[in-house]
């Protein structure tokens, strides 16, 4: 029979500062991630557009000229 390992096996330890058992899962760090994987797509950029109220050093919305 093989000796209880606590860097192996689950198992639960008392938190004193909280007064309750915590479950302790040492093997879940050594999982390898499974997650899905995707590609990032640069977007391009709108060009400038001088009569866009939203773009740089034209006259905003809303304000007097």
């Amino acid at each position: 029979m093989r000796s209880f390992d606590l860097a192996e096996h689950p198992h639960r330890r008392y938190n004193q500062l909280s007064g309750e058992w915590v479950l302790v899962s040492p093997h879940r760090a050594g999982r390898p991630w499974q997650g899905q994987q995707e590609d990032v797509q640069q977007e391009a950029c709108p060009e400038y557009d001088p009569t866009c109220y939203l773009c740089p050093t034209n006259t905003r919305a809303g304000t007097c000229t």
